[in-house]
């Protein structure tokens, strides 16, 4: 059952006049005049933080000694109260899940500034493969990104992280020095890794854990590949805690296969927000009798929203230096907009009040302009929206985000105006080279009168247009059927399956260690299997380590048939497939697809059925429905496939690919990744999913 818990957080409905305020929104710099200081914002968000301390005047009346001492027992009260609080249900719940706090000068500090998600106007998409060098510590820090303080994992102490720009042939060298106190790792979403297999992040298939207190060093060079990508922990649900950010690739003819110029480029990340921790959350999702996932308790764009501390009263909430977003964007311009949704559950349905527009890019697939006025996007999936400022009615308008609730078990939370993010889109006269000085007006713009939507399912792609020609191949070598969904077994525990197979990492011998361990050591169990195709549970226990293996380059295609009510976004790493179809109800079979049976041919008649199949990285079985998808398995290693719905993945919604076996048999783990490994069990399991023997004999006397 694909649903969520109604009785997890229940928000009071939103205060009416909670968007009323401008002093909510923050300004943002104008992309076309960078000589704007920090100094020079107009709103809370980013001047506050940058401030750092301010000093503030008092002036006292006196009247008698006992107003003083009054006054000193009243503050002393309060302070100690204040502090009694802050121990109780910050400090102490951090602790008590495993995450302690990072104390850093001006706790408002933390926010990134909006700017830094506009990219290079600058940029050379010509200049020579260079090294661009990163180095992150990850931390445990208090934030309130919306107002409600929670505890959170960051970048270099701020949330979300930096954006990383580069062009195809760079390499990315990325230092990781966890000072956190849970054992974690980054995934670089959609990037294939080819020949760095071990650079994946994944751990339990291709990594050990970077324990507490570790460092390691992540370096590959992206190639074959260009668009919109992002970074996010893969350690149990630690996106959902302030570890993760943008990751966008620069084709060398990127003005050529965006057939639409734009003078501007920027990122905007969505997010599902929990203020409580993905720790806790995970373990009330995975206890016995949960058949549900947690409902976010509101949402983010780059990490900004500014919530009615009123209305969650329950919560400690100052929205004093929180702010909603603002995009200035030149006014009779395109502009490109970057949407990443990087939450964990929830789908987001976006529109621009009274524009349309084009997207042009699809998991890091440049297409044909296609437009439209509404976008819906799951966890993991990117899109490329340009947008023209041509409006003259207005001088601003509402960007929505809204998360799609229908889809949840208790579609009333988080409540009014909390399942939604918006900003401001500030028009700029062309040529202005100030910001207006003083607040703008609220827009008054009114959104689209389509209704909201009731399922969360992929939009038509067969609409999408690949702007370069990449059919598929017509002929699969392989064709598997597999099975996902939500079941509970043994002790009330529900778990999710790929067929009969429930996924659980080994966190000490990842399953790309043990493979070439085994080949590379001429293992008799290994080398019976080295030229077989399809399922190994030979070397693998296929109960908990569903593995499909190909040797050589072959053609794979996926028929994946969803028994939930709800969905399931799919993500292979490693590489993109082809989305040959996707619909409601049972597979119809090859021939629907205008295929032969198992997909080996086109059959007679459908010629040119595959010339505009669409290419991505994360696709979707909606609720009891069916996806159809080929790829090529020629890139050598442990590839996760999974349910990007992060409560399934965690709860087992996961298997692996295993490309190349000929080539990984040459293979050897390079040191640092060993090294990772001899942490000792009880370190690189901090901040994993509880085992699901914690609850064997629950209930029982």
């Amino acid at each position: 059952m694909d649903s969520h818990k109604g009785d997890r957080d229940k928000p009071s409905p939103r205060h009416s006049d909670s968007f009323d305020s401008h002093d909510d929104v923050e300004m943002q710099e104008r992309e076309d005049d960078f000589e704007w200081g920090q100094e020079q914002r107009l709103l809370p968000s980013d001047d506050m933080e940058a401030i750092g301390e301010l000093d503030y005047k008092f002036e006292w009346q006196i009247r008698t000694v006992w107003v003083i001492a009054g006054s000193f027992i009243a503050t002393a009260l309060v302070f100690f109260g204040l502090m009694l609080f802050t121990r109780r249900f910050i400090v102490a719940d951090a602790t008590g899940m495993g995450i302690k706090t990072y104390e850093a000068p001006g706790l408002g500090g933390f926010r990134r500034p909006s700017s830094d998600y506009i990219l290079d106007p600058a940029w050379n998409f010509n200049a020579p493969p260079q090294v661009r060098e990163y180095k992150w510590s990850i931390v445990n820090r208090v934030g309130n990104p919306d107002g409600v303080y929670r505890p959170m994992l960051m970048i270099n102490g701020q949330f979300p992280g930096p954006l990383i720009e580069a062009n195809e042939g760079d390499t990315l060298v990325i230092e990781v020095d966890n000072q956190s106190d849970n054992a974690t790792s980054i995934h670089f979403h959609g990037i294939y890794q080819n020949g760095t297999n071990f650079m994946d992040g994944t751990t339990g298939i291709t990594q050990c854990p970077i324990a507490p207190n570790r460092k390691f060093r992540y370096e590959f060079t992206v190639t074959g590949q260009s668009g919109t990508y992002y970074y996010h922990g893969h350690v149990a649900v630690q996106a959902s805690d302030g570890l993760v950010g943008p990751l966008v690739i620069h084709s060398r003819d990127e003005k050529k296969i965006q057939q639409i110029p734009y003078i501007t480029d920027r990122v905007v990340m969505l997010q599902d927000w929990y203020h409580d921790l993905s720790s806790g959350l995970l373990i009330e999702t995975l206890e016995p009798g949960s058949e549900s996932s947690p409902i976010p308790h509101g949402a983010l764009m780059n990490g900004m929203n500014s919530r009615d501390c009123s209305s969650i009263p329950h919560r400690m909430c100052d929205n004093s230096t929180a702010a909603l977003p603002s995009l200035d964007l030149t006014a009779n311009a395109n502009h490109r907009l970057r949407f990443i949704n990087t939450g964990a559950f929830g789908w987001f349905q976006v529109e621009v009040d009274e524009h349309s527009w084009a997207i042009t890019e699809v998991d890091g697939t440049d297409v044909v302009p296609t437009y439209d006025n509404r976008m819906m996007i799951s966890p993991a999936q990117r899109y490329s929206m340009i947008l023209n400022t041509n409006h003259t009615t207005a001088s601003s308008f509402w960007l929505r985000a809204r998360m799609v609730a229908h889809c949840w078990k208790d579609p009333t939370l988080p409540g009014p105006g909390a399942d939604e993010i918006k900003a401001v889109i500030n028009y700029i006269p062309s040529g202005k080279t100030k910001k207006p000085k003083g607040l703008l007006s609220q827009p008054s713009s009114r959104s689209w009168s389509k209704g909201m939507e009731v399922q969360c399912r992929d939009m038509n792609t067969t609409s999408y247009v690949p702007t370069t020609y990449a059919p598929p191949p017509p002929h699969a070598d392989h064709s598997y059927y597999l099975r996902s969904n939500l079941e509970i077994g043994d002790w009330r525990l529900e778990r999710g399956f790929f067929n009969q197979s429930t996924f659980r990492p080994n966190l000490q011998k990842p399953t790309l260690h043990r493979t070439i361990a085994g080949l590379s050591s001429h293992n008799e169990t290994f080398n019976s299997m080295r030229n077989t195709d399809g399922v190994n549970e030979i070397c693998y226990d296929k109960k908990n380590d569903f593995v499909i293996q190909h040797t050589g380059v072959k053609v794979v295609d996926i028929i994946i048939q969803n028994f939930d009510e709800g969905n399931h976004p799919m993500h292979l790493h490693g590489h993109k497939f082809w989305v040959l179809g996707q619909g409601h109800g049972p597979f119809p079979g090859y021939g629907f697809l205008g295929l032969k049976a198992y997909g080996q041919g086109i059959l007679d008649g459908h010629e040119g059925f595959l010339d505009n199949v669409i290419r991505r990285d994360v696709a979707t079985a909606e609720g009891f429905g069916w996806l159809a998808l080929r790829f090529v398995a020629d890139n050598p290693g442990a590839w996760a496939f999974h349910c990007h719905m992060a409560w399934h993945s965690e709860a087992g919604l996961v298997m692996q690919f295993i490309s190349r076996v000929d080539e990984l048999a040459t293979w050897s783990i390079p040191e640092a990744n060993r090294q990772l490994c001899e942490a000792p069990l009880t370190e690189l399991k901090k901040g994993a999913p509880p085992e699901d023997s914690t609850w064997f004999g629950f209930g029982i006397g």
